[in-house]
């Protein structure tokens, strides 16, 4: 957004993106800031109304939705893939720490055959 302050006697056109602000323009006069700023605003509209006309062009049929809805399957598929990957994983950690623990226990079994 382009909007027009007065600071210690000075006239300056501002950019504000919602984060940060910005001093971008120092002018001789508050009416020749607020008609910069107007008309940079104005540009800014123009620009974006320009855009979604030129995505309309390139997109008549509207499968943009489309083409997002599948983008996100992709991803929602990817990220169950990863889950499944990842409970394999521990359900293959959990097996070998079983069979640890049975090898430990027929090691304890054998040893105390033996000392006795």
């Amino acid at each position: 957004m382009y909007y027009s302050i007065v600071q210690n006697s000075r006239f300056y056109v501002v950019l504000k993106d919602g984060v940060a602000e910005e001093l971008i323009l120092e002018l001789p006069t508050e009416a020749l800031a607020d008609e910069v700023a107007f008309q940079l605003q104005m540009a800014w509209y123009d620009g974006e109304s320009w855009g979604k006309n030129e995505v309309k062009k390139l997109d008549p049929d509207g499968y943009h939705s489309e083409i997002s809805k599948a983008i996100k399957n992709v991803k929602n598929r990817i990220q169950r893939e990863q889950n499944q990957y990842h409970d394999e994983m521990e359900e293959q950690c959990e097996l070998q720490r079983k069979e640890v623990r049975r090898q430990q226990v027929l090691r304890l079994r054998n040893t105390s055959l033996f000392s006795l």
